[in-house]
């Protein structure tokens, strides 16, 4: 159920206009840190998954995750290991990714790597 809700939110949020949120913007309670909810609260539609997704059947492949700005394992984003990434495993692998000590926040310099890799408008 809850993963279900998680996609539902993720899907809603690929449909609203991109922004280009910083890093302030995304740490709403002024800690210092984005965490996962804060991320998955403020992102829009920067990248798009719907551009990622080239064949339109709402999710990514192998191939699609070549081509897109990733960095990581496809295998190790495939959190339910179908061989397709849905929009939840997108972005929960791009938090994952920028999160480089493991600790379950984004500090500011894992945010400015993020914005380095040109994943944000």
């Amino acid at each position: 159920m809850f993963k279900r809700f998680m996609i539902a939110g993720a899907l809603a949020l690929t449909a609203t206009t991109a922004f280009g949120a910083t890093f302030a913007e995304m740490d709403s309670n002024n800690d210092g840190k984005v965490t996962r909810d804060e991320y998955f609260g403020t992102i829009s539609d920067w990248g798009t998954y719907s551009d990622w997704d080239s064949n339109g059947d709402g999710l990514i492949n192998q191939s699609e995750f070549d081509a897109a700005p990733f960095d990581g394992d496809y295998v190790y984003w495939d959190y339910n290991n179908d061989g397709y990434l849905d929009s939840y495993e997108v972005y929960n692998g791009l938090y994952a990714t920028y999160d480089d000590n493991d600790d379950g926040y984004w500090e500011n310099g894992e945010w400015h790597d993020f914005d380095d890799a040109g994943l944000k408008n």
